[in-house]
């Protein structure tokens, strides 16, 4: 008899169903109106969370909601002893036509003169180095994902809150058209408020970590 797969498989599956869906922009479409340039807007975020398997963290703002993939170092950086130490920070994100991101996501950990010996041989084995002008073990990892339009604006649901708000600033391609792809997102709210994607709960960043990241 056939089992179905496991649920943090069907995650995984449905995760990359809806980067390719991304591709194809195929999802829905809706009108708007003729612009060439780039659509230039910030989202002020101060909650993060990562998808069950761990594979995806999910930036909720008010009009879309961004997937990043994650980069096994840079898990390795948040798990690690020096994360309470650490500032996150986004680095300007670009949105394609297809609704693909990228960008950069910087780790910063600030006053060189404050490190212990061992810390920082640590912090150097998690590949940061050292900005004297910033006075910081500094390192950046490359991010991509997609973009998705939100349904309605969730990004005031408790969660994994940061020390305070820190700003996406996004630059989003927009042809002179007058269609385009929307994706919508698969984020779902329960009725007692609790975070799913496919019935998987959004677990807060702080599942990782035993304290959220501290913001520039």
């Amino acid at each position: 008899m056939h089992k179905p797969p496991p649920r943090s498989g069907l995650l995984r599956a449905a995760v990359s169903a809806l980067a390719i869906a991304s591709i194809s922009g195929c999802l829905t479409s809706k009108l708007y109106e003729p612009r060439a340039s780039d659509e230039v807007y910030t989202e002020q975020v101060g909650q993060l969370y990562v998808t069950a398997d761990q594979k995806s963290f999910v930036v909720l703002g008010k009009k879309y909601h961004y997937f990043i993939l994650v980069e096994p170092a840079l898990l390795q950086a948040i798990r690690s002893g020096l994360h309470a130490r650490m500032q996150a920070e986004f680095l300007p994100v670009h949105v394609s036509r297809y609704e693909t991101l990228d960008g950069e996501f910087e780790l910063r950990i600030p006053g060189l003169a404050q490190l212990q010996a061992h810390e920082l041989n640590e912090a150097k084995a998690l590949g940061f180095v050292v900005a004297t002008q910033q006075d910081a073990l500094v390192r950046r990892y490359k991010i991509q994902g997609s973009r998705f339009e939100a349904r309605k604006d969730i990004s005031a649901l408790e969660g994994s809150t940061l020390n305070s708000t820190y700003t996406l600033e996004v630059s989003a391609y927009r042809e002179k058209s007058k269609v385009t792809q929307v994706l919508l997102t698969p984020v779902t709210v329960t009725a007692d408020g609790v975070l799913m994607i496919l019935a998987v709960p959004l677990l807060p960043v702080a599942f990782m970590a035993a304290q959220p990241f501290r913001v520039k």
